[in-house]
Parts: structure tokens; sequence; C-alpha cells
């Protein structure tokens, strides 16, 4: 069974993969400087709010698999991660033991 970590970077990373494709679309509709309404990266499955980051922001903070954009408010415990950066606008969160290794898992088997 999964352990509570797991399920929850599971959760982030399928936010993740919605992000990746709200990417792509705004790539090809040539949105590279506006904001964009990039689905919020918590642990909450049921969360639908938007983090709004321009793409430059959005390829930053990707560059790491283990951050996340979140909706200021929506961070998880610090035994699943740190906040690197706050704005008013989102909180860039890093995932740390157990989430960090579910989340590289979950990577390299190509599941995100």
């Amino acid at each position: 069974m999964p352990s509570v970590e797991e399920r929850l970077a599971k959760n982030e990373v399928m936010f993740r993969a919605i992000n990746e494709r709200i990417r792509d679309l705004a790539v090809r509709f040539n949105a590279a400087d506006e904001p964009i309404g990039f689905i919020c990266e918590c642990a909450d499955e049921t969360c639908v709010e938007k983090v709004p980051l321009t793409l430059e922001q959005y390829e930053e903070m990707r560059v790491l698999p283990a951050r996340f954009a979140v909706v200021p408010g929506h961070e998880a415990t610090p035994l699943v991660e740190r906040i690197v950066f706050r704005t008013p606008e989102f909180v860039l969160v890093r995932k740390v033991g157990i989430a960090a290794d579910a989340v590289r898992r979950l990577y390299s088997a190509g599941e995100a």
C-alpha cells in the first residue's frame, strides 16, 4: 500500500501532466508573454484552482521535476514539501523525502 506521501505526490504529478498540455497549447497559440491559468499542482485531487504563470515562469519551475506551483494556502506539510518561493499569486514548492522519491520514480517510469 502506498504511503500518504506517495499518494500526494501522485496527485501532484497528475496535475503536472495536465499543465504540460496547457503549456503545449499556449506555445501553439503563441501566448508566451501573458499569464496562463495553469492548474494548481497541490495534493488535493479535487482542486481546480488556477495558478497564473507565464510560460517562462512555468518552464523555469519545471527545470527540477520535484518543484510544483500551488495556489497560496495549498502548501502541504513540511514532511512532504518545502516552500522555495512565494508571491501573492502562487507558491513554488519542492518535494522532499518520500514524496520527492515518489515524484522521481513516477517520472522515470513515464507516468508523468
